[in-house]
């Protein structure tokens, strides 16, 4: 807000501050000549009648001149400068969503100069009519190593893609592997012994946060295990570009909503989902779009100033969240709804500040969309640690998803020292979310290959190496499984090819729908094949 008033401010000098004395000088000029010049006339004219002489006369006492003002050449060069940067910073706030993002995105560093060019030009052509993905489901093939990444005999086949680490710290056979709590989790979820449902908490940037990707994931699970619900969404979400498809929401009054990457918070919570929205009197509804659901969950702040939380769905009142404590923490309160409900609605009475609502149900599967726009390894680490670790323990999620380095991608260069620091950028935001293991796994999913225009052609990024090693060491450190996106598309150049297939956009960075569901599909037969009976 501080930022839109500075811009209204500077507008309104940019049209107000004018030379003052302009307008009145000229005006003044302009009218001492036309009484010189209708005195003039009257001697030349002589006497005329009394009537006409009156009218001519008067006429130069009355006229008034309208005269536009005229620009200085600081006008036409500084000012105009001036306009041309403002547009811009209120362009790239309507973007990103906050100043915090504006000031992340001005600070990064650039690599100097024109990136080399790695591996040669890839010309393309138009897409291609390549199936979307792989047949997948109970009845699909069991075999992973028999997709191919990108449906290009250059892609890593699954297998060469996953990094599953051991974490015993001894020699082969492994007696326990990253994603094995997950393997396990997953069985019980299939012989119905879990208890809930199967959670997939899904982190990321924008190419994540559009829900491409984790909607896709969640129908496979959903068509696998079982609709369990949309899972941990946000009540009001951080950015308009954060989506879940499995939902529909809307919100009324005046909500303000704060994440790891737009509008940080003095204390720093942003809970499960990396945001946080507050309000004194809004509201919020979520429709549930396939199928009822039969619990939820909200997590909110109690606080000494906090308010009350009026929960109701189509069949009336759920309960009221009273969320006014001595001392301030993070809290949640579930409901059981028996006859279900696809619609819920919160109603703030006073200061009331949520994190987020569990919409699921028994049993089945659920992919949360935790991604958030503008998010990188260095901002994603804002979420307090020891708070965030609280919240992953408390949304209790069997597998947690990690993928971003797409914005890193597009300013870091080889040499530079933050790409230099990167893996121990990444190891920290890494810190709280190994803290669920053992009884929950956490899997790095790396960027795409990215790509930029060299002539008539594309050149894939020099620094994508360097940053999904970066990744892998963190990952593996961490006890963390580690997916390479890179590596499986192809590698160096593939960026250029999936283009050319329709499966990413001409970014480089955000796949299309396309694209998506043919990564879901590599990494659903990633980490369910092996829960499967053979």
């Amino acid at each position: 807000m501080h930022g839109s008033r500075s811009v209204r401010n500077q507008v309104g000098q940019l049209d107000f501050e004018r030379p003052s004395h302009t307008f009145g000088a000229m005006a003044k000029n302009s009218h001492a000549r036309s009484r010189s010049k209708g005195r003039a006339e009257a001697r030349q004219r002589g006497r005329r009648t009394s009537a006409r002489s009156k009218k001519a006369n008067a006429s130069p006492a009355v006229t008034r001149v309208a005269v536009a003002p005229v620009p200085s050449a600081t006008w036409s060069v500084a000012n105009v400068f001036g306009w041309f940067a403002l547009t811009g910073v209120v362009a790239l706030l309507l973007l990103d969503g906050s100043i915090n993002a504006l000031a992340d995105r001005l600070t990064a560093p650039r690599t100097q100069g024109a990136a080399p060019v790695v591996g040669g030009v890839s010309h393309v052509a138009a897409a291609d009519d390549e199936p979307d993905a792989y047949p997948v489901g109970p009845g699909a093939s069991h075999d992973p190593a028999a997709v191919v990444g990108g449906g290009s005999a250059s892609g890593a086949t699954l297998d060469a893609a996953l990094t599953n680490p051991c974490l015993d710290g001894s020699d082969a056979p492994c007696k326990r592997a990253a994603l094995d709590a997950f393997f396990a989790n997953a069985k019980a979820a299939r012989n119905k012994t879990l208890g809930r449902a199967l959670r997939v908490s899904f982190y990321g940037d924008s190419v994540v946060a559009s829900d491409l990707i984790p909607s896709a994931l969640r129908q496979l699970m959903w068509q696998e295990f079982g609709n369990g619900g949309p899972g941990f969404v946000y009540v009001v979400p951080p950015h308009r570009f954060c989506s879940n498809e499995a939902i529909k929401r809307a919100s009324s009054g005046t909500w303000h909503v704060h994440a790891v990457s737009t509008t940080l918070v003095p204390d720093r919570w942003f809970g499960a989902g990396n945001s946080s929205a507050e309000s004194q009197n809004g509201g919020a509804t979520i429709t549930v779009k396939d199928g009822p659901v039969h619990k939820l969950k909200l997590h909110y702040v109690a606080q000494p100033e906090g308010g009350q939380a009026v929960l109701r769905t189509e069949h009336g009142d759920v309960g009221l969240v009273d969320t006014k404590a001595t001392t301030k923490a993070a809290m949640a309160k579930s409901f059981a709804v028996p006859d279900g409900f696809t619609n819920v609605s919160l109603a703030a009475n006073g200061n009331v500040r949520v994190f987020g609502v569990e919409l699921e149900n028994e049993t089945g599967a659920v992919v949360d969309n935790l991604g958030v726009v503008s998010v990188n390894a260095k901002n994603f680490a804002f979420n307090q640690a020891a708070h965030f670790a609280s919240q992953l323990a408390d949304r209790g999620a069997d597998l947690v998803v990690v993928m971003i380095g797409a914005n890193e991608a597009q300013w870091l260069g080889p040499g530079d020292q933050d790409t230099k620091d990167y893996q121990a950028r990444f190891a920290a935001l890494l810190a709280p979310i190994k803290t669920i293991t053992p009884n929950a796994s956490c899997m790095v999913v790396s960027p795409t290959d990215q790509a930029y225009v060299v002539g008539d052609g594309y050149a894939s990024r020099p620094v994508m190496p360097y940053l999904i090693d970066a990744q892998r060491n963190a990952a593996k450190a961490a006890g963390c499984a580690f997916f390479s996106t890179y590596n499986w598309m192809g590698g160096k150049g593939s960026a250029a090819q999936w283009l050319k297939k329709g499966y990413i956009g001409s970014d480089f960075q955000h796949l299309s729908r396309k694209g998506a569901s043919k990564l879901a599909d590599a990494l659903f037969r990633a980490i369910i094949t092996p829960t499967r009976v053979r």
